[in-house]
């Protein structure tokens, strides 16, 4: 018996795997993709192989549904969107064999799809960015007419920066649009959100509840992300804020909401105000963040879906900060190429942390497939890049 964790190609996925597994906890590390920097952990007790949930997904739930019955798994922790949402409609088929602490697909979908989080927050009060959503093609450009720029455009169900775009004129905008909507073959239904651009430092509000009571909260502030205009952090500090954590609160209590979740916020350096900007219904890029501050979101979902409750974990450690070094490292190197200011630079490289999300001397092998994996990609993309100029 133990715990599946999915995605084992992902930051993340080590991360749970490493919180499980050094509580005693047996972990199932499943990708698509062989060489998974997770499957090298040494908290990964054995792996599998499994089809793409996004290009297979029902040779995927098949075959997920499969392990967990072959190997009498307790819990099953899906990791990125994909999986979880997948799971989650499926959930009924799993739920006769294992542990699913995530919430239904229809909720699920509520707080993944911007547009729909957007009508919620609307009715809630929750302060969001000016948002306009588009129908009919023909409306581009009198919409672009109207819009006080720069603006955001972005797809209603998507991830990190996935399909997001920044448009500074009415020109680029009505471009921008257009390409994004036949880049990712949209149809009307789909289409891109448009929103106001705000100005301000990320922050991101991460909790736990147990049918809809607060189990664990914190909050983390942005220091630095990848894309740098806007992307999963690669440097970030724990600290509070009660007003951003007050809606967090409202809003999943209003969702009656079981499981994980990460509340995106911008506070606005104009009015010095948080401002809604989307949530993630399952694991997060930035969570061991939470775990090395104090609150360790996976072991406590576990010891909810096993135990059933778990004492509140309501206070952290503030100041700590930690890094994704590969990534930062990247993020750096746009911020060189942006501000010709190396020195800024090497200060940031050299700045102290508290710990890496990969870089772990206890358990060190996954580094090193990550860097290789990195290495392999930036190869195949010098090639692909060469090709073009020939």
């Amino acid at each position: 018996m133990g715990v599946i964790v999915t995605n084992a190609s992902s930051v993340k996925a080590l991360v749970v795997t490493r919180s499980l597994g050094r509580k005693g906890i047996s972990v199932i590390t499943t990708d698509c993709e062989r060489f998974s920097p997770t499957f090298f952990s040494k908290y990964s007790s054995s792996h599998f192989l499994s089809p793409s949930a996004e290009k297979s997904p029902i040779a995927f739930i098949e075959a997920l549904l499969g392990q967990v019955k072959r190997r009498n798994i307790k819990v099953l922790m899906p990791i990125n969107s994909i999986e979880t949402l997948l799971i989650s409609k499926f959930k009924d088929r799993f739920s006769k064999f294992t542990k699913v602490p995530f919430e239904d697909y229809s909720k699920m979908i509520q707080l993944h799809d911007k547009e729909k989080l957007m009508r919620i927050a609307k009715e809630l009060d929750i302060p969001i960015p000016t948002t306009y959503s588009i129908e009919d093609i023909s409306e581009i450009r009198k919409i672009a007419k109207v819009l006080e720029y720069p603006v955001v455009i972005k797809l209603k169900n998507a991830t990190s920066s996935r399909g997001v775009s920044y448009a500074f004129s009415e020109e680029e905008f009505v471009a921008k649009y257009k390409q994004t909507i036949l880049k990712y073959n949209l149809g009307s239904r789909e289409y891109p959100l448009v929103q106001e651009y705000i100005i301000g430092d990320g922050y991101g509000v991460s909790v736990l509840f147990n049918c809809g009571d607060l189990r664990a909260i914190f909050v983390h502030k942005r220091l630095r992300e990848y894309p740098i205009t806007g992307g999963p952090s690669t440097f970030r500090v724990s600290v509070r804020h009660p007003e951003m954590e007050k809606i967090t609160v409202k809003l999943l209590e209003y969702m009656n909401w079981h499981g994980v979740a990460m509340v995106e916020f911008k506070l606005n350096k104009r009015t010095n105000k948080p401002v809604l900007i989307e949530v993630n219904p399952r694991f997060w890029g930035s969570i061991n963040q939470a775990i090395v501050s104090g609150v360790d979101f996976p072991y406590l979902l576990y010891k909810v879906a096993v135990e059933g409750d778990v004492k509140p974990v309501l206070n952290y450690k503030l100041g700590v900060k930690t890094r994704f070094l590969i990534d930062d490292i990247r993020a750096l190197l746009a911020i060189l190429k942006q501000t010709k200011n190396p020195s800024y630079v090497l200060k940031e490289l050299l700045r102290k942390s508290d710990c890496d999300d990969v870089i772990d001397y206890d358990d060190i092998l996954p580094f090193f497939a990550f860097l290789y994996v990195g290495i392999k990609k930036l190869i195949k993309g010098n090639k692909k890049a060469i090709a073009i100029e020939i």
